[in-house]
């Protein structure tokens, strides 16, 4: 008896610690929503009419991934996710996630029947626990809603698009481009982001390596 209760124990701790990574799994997908803050840059260069290519900076703005856009506005949408008081009073945040870009039309006619392009930003995790906990109806104690925001703009070249999160969605600030430097060409000027480079916690490396795992499509 002694030892059933030693493997019932042991196997106890197991499936907590692997229900712990699937959790972190998803969310890590997200990011922590505490304070307003700068959570993406936009700039764009004309490739032709109504076509331009889009420069997204996002997170510590470290990487810079580009896109081709069609229309005369850019469009990122996101997903927000509040939790119930029994959870915030055990220390989680609310969270937010980028999930996409894509172009988009002033003329509705135009964008029912023009070129459209739709990236994805963020994946969407191997474990949905938004969805599982709704599925527990009164038993869910952890969510209180989940819902979208999104934020719009023109895309033109002279001005750089500031997206940033606050307490209830995402907002847009725009701001006119600084002028090329025009110090000789021998002046070399380097931006130092120490968060740059930063390697992730143990934890997280896990948690995003194994929802990599998971969500890799079976060969």
């Amino acid at each position: 008896m002694g030892r059933f209760f030693r493997y019932a124990w042991f196997t106890g701790l197991v499936l907590l610690f692997v229900l712990a990574v699937l959790f972190s799994s998803w969310y890590y997908t997200y990011h922590r929503l505490t304070v307003e803050s700068l959570i993406a840059e936009l700039t764009f260069e004309p490739l032709g009419a109504q076509v331009y290519q889009t420069h997204l900076a996002t997170g510590d703005r470290c990487t810079v991934r580009s896109f081709e856009l069609y229309g005369d506005q850019w469009r990122i949408d996101s997903q927000f996710v509040k939790w119930k008081s029994l959870a915030t009073l055990l220390g989680l945040d609310p969270l937010y996630r980028l999930e996409r870009i894509e172009g988009r039309y002033r003329l509705v006619e135009e964008q029912n029947r023009r070129t459209k392009l739709s990236y994805a930003l963020e994946d969407e995790g191997a474990v949905d626990l938004v969805r599982v906990t709704e599925a527990l109806g009164p038993f869910n104690f952890l969510f209180d809603a989940s819902y979208g925001s999104s934020t719009y703009s023109t895309m033109d070249p002279e001005y750089v698009y500031r997206v940033y999160q606050t307490g209830t969605g995402i907002i847009t600030r725009v701001e006119k481009r600084e002028p090329p430097s025009q110090q000789g060409a021998s002046t070399l000027s380097i931006e130092i982001n120490k968060a740059c480079g930063k390697q992730p916690s143990f934890w997280r490396a896990l948690a995003l390596w194994v929802n990599e795992k998971l969500s890799a499509p079976a060969s």
